[in-house]
């Protein structure tokens, strides 16, 4: 038993020290980064008026990265949740073709086998999900819809979801928070879903009312190697966000519009290429 404990302690150890690596060698050089992000090329185009979509594969980070962005005045554009579980799930492109909608992007976490939300979600004033505890550590905002207006709330914990939900229809509970008010946040939790790079989605709002939808490709090296939570904060500052929300990752995530299609690089069929779209719960419309 005691040779038991000392070879647990010193797998423990290892462990720390591997994740503690890998929160290290990722380190973020401002000034070279912020000139690098200054210099993308995004290729931004119209898809409708006061909407406009993006993409760059530029280096930054000491990697590549793949990063597709939809854009829109929150007040020319309705901003809606589909939420669509189990039998009705749906890839993020579909959903958005079949609902008639300009551009659609994944929403937050969900069991992978039963496939309904895992974090406090209020969909048409009625509540349909509920934070598990494991998501606990990570889900500590909302993005909160109201007619045209669009929110992203930060809450000291789980429980204050229930008292800021009651001033809106819609409310989807996801995180953790990258950016509030005007603020990049940062964390010291050191699990690898901090500190490891994957496929990222976002959402944030700037101080003048423009909404950012925004995914990073990961699991692609060469090609858009993925970002760590630390690197999703210091894009969604560059992108101007005063308010922004870290939302489902890895598999799930994906962005598309009705004039391009998706423009990420879905993983799940791990192939650079758009096809590999998962089917997820709930997703993020605009009209």
């Amino acid at each position: 038993m005691k040779t038991d404990r000392f070879f647990t302690l010193i797998l423990t150890l290892c462990f720390s020290a591997f994740a503690h690596a890998q929160a290290t060698d990722y380190v973020i050089d401002e000034t070279k980064d912020s000139k690098a992000f200054e210099a993308a090329d995004w290729g931004w185009h119209s898809i409708g008026k006061d909407i406009e979509a993006g993409y760059a594969n530029f280096s930054i980070f000491n990697s590549t990265q793949s990063i597709s962005v939809i854009r829109y005045k929150a007040k020319k554009h309705k901003t809606d949740f589909l939420h669509c579980p189990a039998d009705l799930r749906s890839t993020t492109s579909k959903a958005g073709i079949g609902k008639g909608a300009l551009a659609s992007m994944n929403g937050s976490y969900f069991n992978v086998k039963t496939l309904y939300p895992t974090t406090f979600f209020k969909d048409n004033g009625k509540q349909v999900g509920w934070t598990y505890h494991k998501e606990v550590p990570r889900v500590n905002g909302l993005v909160c819809l109201k007619g045209r207006k669009i929110e992203v709330v930060e809450a000291a914990d789980t429980s204050e979801f229930y008292t800021i939900a009651k001033h809106y229809k819609e409310c989807l509970a996801s995180g953790p928070v990258l950016v509030d008010n005007g603020v990049r946040r940062s964390y010291s939790y050191e699990q690898s879903f901090f500190t490891y790079r994957h496929p990222r989605t976002m959402i944030g709002i700037t101080k003048n009312g423009w909404i950012y939808l925004v995914v990073v490709d990961g699991r692609f090296p060469g090609q858009g190697e993925g970002a760590t939570i630390a690197e999703m904060a210091f894009l969604a500052e560059h992108f101007g966000l005063y308010d922004a929300l870290n939302l489902d990752g890895g598999g799930s995530s994906a962005i598309w519009n009705s004039k391009d299609g998706t423009l990420n690089h879905p993983y799940d069929n791990k192939k650079f290429d758009h096809e590999g779209e998962r089917e997820v719960p709930n997703v993020v419309l605009v009209y």
